[in-house]
This record gives structure tokens, sequence and C-alpha cells, in this order.
């Protein structure tokens, strides 16, 4: 089945800090309305990036 998917790149240290760690809360929040999960995470250098998919 065709899948929808998303990357968000998470600079490394922003999950440490409470203010940027809600503006990921609410870019994770906005995707799971649009209907999208985590699929996998991964890190290259300082950063993490989160793949989102749904099914489409």
């Amino acid at each position: 089945m065709p899948r929808s998917h998303k990357v968000v790149r998470v600079q490394g240290g922003r999950l440490v800090n409470a203010a940027p760690r809600a503006e990921v809360e609410q870019i994770l929040d906005a995707a799971s309305v649009e209907g999208f999960d985590v699929v996998t995470s991964f890190v290259v250098d300082e950063n993490v990036y989160l793949v989102l998919g749904r099914e489409a």
C-alpha cells in the first residue's frame, strides 16, 4: 500500500531546551492531525531526523 512520508530535521541540542522542544512537539502534533506517525529516526552529525509516514 502506498505511503506518504515527511522528514523533520531537529538541530542537535534543541530537544534539551524547553522552548525548542515545544516547537518540535507542535510540529509533531500538527503532523499527527494530518495522519502522520513517526516511522523511524536517525542521526547525521549533530542533527536528528524523524521520518514520519502515513497511508496515502
